[in-house]
């Protein structure tokens, strides 16, 4: 999650994505994810994402933007009114911090599941978030870190 003290705001990404868990027999894979079984999508199910401004005072949800695909990153508030997050289908995007409008996007290829940072190098504000995709719920993989400032 994020948070704007400025708005009175949390941010934060979720997935709606129905499923059951069945237990199953199978070998540990050295190293990779093992879970002693599956999760299995309930056919016929919705599956979506959020990104969601909650009123931390009050707790009710102030605006909530759904996405086409469950979201499994995170997301960044900076000073400047922008929330940055990214979807499983590649897009990576600003948002209003108060009414949750899409100022900008850029698509990079992959799955955007990482959550963005931001940093400064001589005064300048950057925006990085990496684009690698997900293999749990089989988003686009991809190998890139990108970077972003404004001119």
């Amino acid at each position: 999650m994020a948070v704007n003290p400025n708005l009175n705001l949390t941010y934060a990404v979720n997935l709606h994505q129905p499923m059951t868990y069945h237990v199953e027999s199978s070998p540990y894979p050295g190293g990779k994810l093992w879970l002693g079984g599956a999760f299995k999508i309930i056919p016929g199910s919705e599956q979506f994402g959020n990104v969601s401004a909650v009123d931390y005072n009050t707790g009710k949800i102030k605006w909530q933007k759904k996405t086409p695909l469950p979201m499994m990153g995170g997301a960044l508030a900076t000073a400047g009114g922008l929330v940055f997050t990214g979807e499983g289908d590649g897009w990576f995007r600003a948002y209003d911090a108060e009414n949750g409008d899409v100022l900008w996007s850029f698509f990079a290829g992959a799955g955007v599941n990482a959550p963005p940072a931001s940093y400064s190098v001589d005064g300048k504000q950057y925006i990085v978030v990496g684009a690698g995709g997900n293999t749990q719920i089989d988003f686009k993989r991809g190998n890139n870190i990108i970077a972003f400032t404004a001119d």
